[in-house]
């Protein structure tokens, strides 16, 4: 937070479009900062499941560092990949006992997250949803009709049919992007809400970038060969030799 944009390690910004909410700090590729984060994109914890979401061909596509503070006074609105890129471009679904989704995302979590202190809220079941949210127009005052008759205001209860995550630090949340999340304000003012946003698709999943390396060349010159492979793109018959027999693929 205190390092000057131009001490920052090259090939990463400080800037507010990278996951991070209106008014927060966000580090791209943040994650490529130190090796203890970077550790984290291939975890022990979370391999396996990475794995099985994707049926054993994993891509890394994008990591970014969030500082949280009290002065962001904008909740981020409810939304999900269904409704910003269509039903068509993502996938979730159970066959054989293993869960597939093409597009997900895990949040490490640094500090602690109390009930009340606002933060991530998600809409659970809604990744399985066939059926369209109804279209608002959300502006600074104008009401959703559903949620939220105020997105600014920090106290209003929460809707029974949304929760709001509070995890510990050292947690790992992993959640689809089919799933409608938001973000409530950050209530208190004495400490803030640090997280990394990593990203995940399956191997063959390519959006408008479109590219086989998807960092920077100074900051995939600085990556170990583990995150290197798993952030390639590939096609869908190969598997990569970070996919080991354990993981069940």
């Amino acid at each position: 937070m205190e390092i000057p944009s131009d001490k920052l390690p090259t090939g990463i910004e400080r800037n507010n479009s990278a996951g991070a909410g209106n008014g927060d700090t966000a580090f791209s590729n943040g994650f490529s900062a130190d090796k203890s984060l970077e550790s984290l994109t291939w975890h022990p914890v979370t391999r396996p499941i990475i794995s099985e979401l994707t049926g054993g061909k994993p891509c890394f596509s994008r990591g970014s560092l969030i500082v949280n503070q009290h002065h962001n006074q904008r909740m981020t609105r409810l939304h999900c990949v269904r409704e910003d890129c269509g039903w068509q471009t993502r996938r979730y679904g159970v066959k054989d006992g293993r869960i597939h989704c093409n597009d997900f995302i895990c949040f490490f979590y640094f500090t602690d997250v109390n009930p009340g202190d606002g933060g991530v809220i998600v809409l659970p079941g809604s990744h399985k949803s066939e059926f369209e949210r109804p279209q608002i127009s959300y502006t600074h005052t104008e009401p959703d009709g559903i949620f939220f008759q105020d997105p600014e205001d920090p106290n209003q209860p929460l809707h029974p049919a949304l929760v709001n995550v509070t995890p510990r630090a050292g947690d790992v949340i992993i959640l689809s992007e089919l799933t409608v999340h938001g973000v409530r304000i950050w209530k208190p003012t004495d400490r803030d809400r640090r997280f990394l946003i990593l990203r995940y698709k399956t191997q063959y999943f390519s959006d408008d970038r479109g590219r086989k390396y998807p960092f920077p060349e100074e900051v995939w010159e600085r990556l170990s060969s583990e995150t290197q492979e798993l952030s390639e793109t590939a096609s869908y018959s190969h598997t990569k030799s970070i996919i080991s027999p354990d993981l069940g693929q």
